[in-house]
């Protein structure tokens, strides 16, 4: 009997002791911010400069509020050029906003803008560190439909798998953060992503999403974005500029009008090799009045301007 207790307070021990160290091990959604913290302090320290001049252009942004003519004031170029060492800077005011009134911009507006610049500026940089914070606030319930679109962006320009998975979950969703995500696939140039929005575009949603997915799979092909120095999954363009225009021409018959001319305008961006192709096995199966939009859209691409 005296073995069986000392058996039972020996486990309730070990049970406390569990919770008590659970309840000071960091979730994991503590571990990015205070890494994100770690990173801040450390550029404090090093490049005080950096936060100074942020600071200074921070106080610009009521003014260009002041004098936009869009919906928004242009924020990001002035932050852009501010260069890489405002990236912390940035960084701190995204993740840990502070909580006087003073230090913000007086105005709902500008207060939205700075915000979509932040996230614009910081998300150029194509910081893998930056990932975490991109998640939280794609998937934040206050998170600003314009905010969303920013944030989707800057993450899909990450182009990790994990960025791409991320972002064909939320596309998923019917309400902005999905409109948001889904745009933003084709920015995000891996093969998964291309796929994802080819079999959204086979499923025939409402023309206005077509139009979207139109564009978004031209972002993705694009011939001319694939020349640049940032694109990071380079053995995967032929096959993504290949699914990209096939997805396309199988659209092409299925629209019309301003629908149709969206799909052609991808399909130009995209200029995969095997365009043509595609467009002569098509043709050969499709009605008289069906040959003549091919015949009308091969020519097209055959005097395709973006070249």
């Amino acid at each position: 009997m005296r073995r069986a207790l000392l058996r039972g307070l020996s486990a309730a021990w070990m049970l406390a002791s569990l919770s008590a160290s659970g309840a000071e091990t960091p979730r994991p959604d503590d571990d990015w911010r205070a890494s994100l913290k770690t990173n801040i302090s450390r550029a404090r320290r090093e490049t005080p400069a950096a936060f100074t001049r942020f600071d200074t252009a921070a106080a610009q942004v009521d003014a260009l509020d002041a004098k936009k003519r869009g919906a928004l004031a242009a924020v990001s170029p002035g932050l852009r050029a501010l260069g890489p060492e405002a990236l912390w800077p940035m960084v701190e005011r995204l993740a840990f906003p502070p909580q006087e009134t003073l230090r913000l911009p007086s105005r709902e507006s500008a207060r939205l803008a700075f915000k979509v610049g932040l996230v614009e500026a910081t998300g150029a940089l194509r910081d893998l560190r930056l990932a975490p914070l991109w998640k939280s606030l794609l998937e934040g319930p206050d998170t600003q439909p314009q905010v969303l679109r920013a944030v989707a962006g800057a993450l899909a320009r990450l182009e990790t798998l994990d960025a791409a998975n991320t972002l064909i979950a939320a596309s998923k969703q019917r309400d902005a953060r999905g409109e948001a995500a889904m745009e933003a696939l084709g920015l995000c140039r891996r093969l998964v992503a291309t796929r994802a929005l080819a079999d959204a575009l086979d499923a025939r949603p409402e023309r206005d999403v077509m139009r979207r997915l139109a564009k978004a799979l031209g972002d993705a092909g694009s011939a001319w974005a694939w020349k640049t120095s940032g694109v990071k999954a380079r053995s995967e363009e032929g096959a993504i500029r290949r699914v990209a225009a096939e997805a396309l021409v199988r659209a092409y018959l299925d629209t019309d009008g301003d629908v149709r001319r969206a799909v052609s305008n991808a399909l130009l961006r995209v200029d995969a090799p095997q365009t043509p192709t595609l467009i002569d096995a098509a043709r050969l199966g499709a009605p008289p009045s069906q040959q003549a939009a091919l015949d009308a859209l091969a020519e097209r691409l055959r005097h395709n301007p973006l070249r």
